[in-house]
């Protein structure tokens, strides 16, 4: 079927994340003929009335190869040219198998393979931070059986973890005998401190960089920022550039850290667009339209950001 649009594909519209990137799509409505997907009905997805065709697609988890290769199948159908997938087990599948989408014409929005590998997995990122950037890892045990009363508390976290599912503080020992499965989390020291999240964009091959610094000022049990305010760390700024560039990032990520005064702690860098997107892209740094711009190996069109603005979600009702 031949349009005179270029085609996209959002995957779980019914996201926070892919909410945002629609959003942006929108205002390049002329350009864009916008495909949604979810694994829920339209009558259960608001989003669904933003698209310009919305289909029911299979769980992205339960059977990654069935899925690919639906995906595959649908794209080539459909002649999907850009491809935004949200879900972090879709991201790191899709990095493994880019040739694939490459093979059929199909973009994926997504950012450079090494990255995705490196930081998708907890246990092994927290590695390479240590022998990277070690001022700001946290202390990671090698296994549950060294970690001692005197370490508690301590905070524990799936290897392939999202949404903050499964994170926890463990205060005891009688906590931490309870731990089921142990080998599926990664340990570490337990910190607090302001929670800062950066979405950071990078055109490797035009050499460009851009990010905006979030400070959380009220968060959902999902590690979703509900209200936040933009803010300027220098520090900051100079952790995420070397990040960027140990990484080799070619494209956007969301990194988060905790913060103090006298000290600065990676949490994990989360390599796909993060569910406070839409604050960064009202911030003056578009997301969305420079990703486009990156996987088509064009330069990018950096605003500048607003610093010390305050940005608030709310829940609204809609009938479907």
């Amino acid at each position: 079927m031949k349009r005179n649009k270029t085609v996209v594909l959002v995957t779980a519209i019914g996201t926070i994340t892919a909410t945002a990137i629609i959003q942006k799509l929108l205002e390049e409505q002329e350009r864009f003929y916008i495909i949604g997907a979810d694994i829920n009905p339209a009558n259960q997805i608001v989003s669904s009335k933003d698209v310009d065709e919305f289909y029911v697609f299979p769980s992205s988890v339960k059977n990654q190869d069935q899925y690919r290769d639906f995906v595959l199948a649908f794209c080539k159908e459909h002649e999907v040219e850009y491809l935004f997938p949200v879900i972090d087990e879709e991201v790191v599948d899709y990095a493994n198998h880019r040739k694939e989408f490459e093979g059929i014409g199909v973009k994926l929005c997504i950012p450079n393979d090494r990255l995705i590998n490196i930081c998708h997995y907890k246990d092994v990122f927290a590695n390479w931070i240590e022998e990277n950037i070690p001022e700001i890892a946290i202390k990671t045990y090698t296994d549950i059986s060294v970690i001692k009363e005197d370490d508690l508390p301590i905070f524990v976290k799936p290897i392939e973890g999202r949404a903050s599912n499964g994170c926890r503080k463990i205060s005891n020992v009688t906590e931490l005998q309870e731990i089921e499965n142990p080998y599926i989390y990664i340990y570490q020291r337990y910190h607090e401190g302001e929670i800062v999240t950066v979405d950071i964009i990078r055109n490797a091959i035009h050499n460009q960089m851009q990010m905006l610094q979030r400070k959380e000022l009220l968060r959902n049990k999902n590690g979703c920022g509900i209200a936040i305010e933009t803010i300027e760390d220098k520090r900051l700024e100079d952790y995420c550039i070397k990040l960027a560039e140990k990484l080799d990032l070619h494209g956007v990520v969301n990194a988060e850290f905790f913060v103090n005064s006298n000290e600065i702690k990676i949490i994990e860098i989360n390599p796909r667009f993060s569910a406070g997107s839409m604050f960064t892209c009202m911030s003056g740094c578009n997301l969305v339209k420079n990703m486009i711009h990156i996987v088509d190996g064009e330069s990018c069109e950096f605003g500048k950001v607003s610093i010390g603005k305050h940005f608030a979600r709310r829940y609204e009702t809609y009938e479907l």
